[in-house]
């Protein structure tokens, strides 16, 4: 299977190249940014872990016994322990499987862009004797 008459002259060998080399930024700008989000993320969830300590630092004294409001106050602090650490897997997952994803498909746009340079440089080497 080759390439239509539309995309065999030099000006097209050219875009290709550009485009291949475009999609390679935008993949490492997105594993930078990804990689930005999970740190970010995990501050995140580290901060909220931090306010529910805080929180959760209620007096015990008797006055609070039974108090509604302590109730709810408890219920908030433990959902938002539960929000962090819920931010904390994710981000933890965003780092094991989308950025290992993404390395290894800008590898595999790497591979397949040395192998058609190789070959449109063995094919113009047989043309040009």
């Amino acid at each position: 299977m080759g390439f239509s008459s539309a995309l065999q002259g030099r000006a097209a060998h050219e875009a290709l190249l550009n485009r291949q080399e475009a999609e390679l930024k935008l993949l490492d700008t997105m594993k930078r940014c990804l990689i930005q989000k999970s740190k970010c993320d995990k501050e995140y969830a580290t901060s909220l872990a931090a306010v529910t300590q805080q929180g959760l630092k209620v007096d015990r004294s008797d006055d609070l016994q039974g108090s509604h409001v302590t109730r709810a106050w408890r219920a908030f602090m433990e959902e938002l322990e539960h929000t962090a650490k819920q931010i904390r897997a994710n981000a933890e997952q965003l780092e094991a499987l989308c950025l290992e994803k993404l390395a290894h498909l800008y590898q595999e746009k790497r591979r397949v862009r040395k192998q058609y340079q190789e070959e449109h440089t063995k094919i113009a080497s047989k043309f040009s004797l």
